[in-house]
């Protein structure tokens, strides 16, 4: 399995907009790519400058699908820019090689 971590400063709008926003329209695109396993949004609290932090954690099945869902994350963010901006702090991927938990 692969996952990808996305790291992002909310800069407009506000955190429960975004989740909502999340589970009504990236999450039902998210869930159709081949591969899914699992897609978490993860509010971090509020940097020096008072805006939220944002992390986002894809996990999917092979390396080409994180990729993917991560193209298909940056464009859903670009379409809901009306609503609300995600300046992006940096991206992580890889390999999961330890796992707990149910199966």
């Amino acid at each position: 399995m692969y996952s990808s971590i996305r790291r992002y400063q909310l800069v407009k709008g506000h955190p429960d907009l975004l989740r909502e926003k999340a589970d009504a329209v990236l999450m039902p695109k998210l869930s159709a790519l081949d591969g899914f396993v699992s897609y978490q949004v993860i509010v971090t609290g509020l940097g020096g400058d008072g805006l939220p932090g944002v992390v986002t954690v894809s996990v999917f099945e092979d390396e080409a699908q994180a990729k993917a869902s991560s193209r298909l994350a940056a464009d859903w963010a670009r379409e809901m820019s009306g609503v609300f901006a995600l300046q992006k702090l940096g991206e992580e991927s890889g390999r999961i090689i330890s796992r707990t938990g149910p199966n």
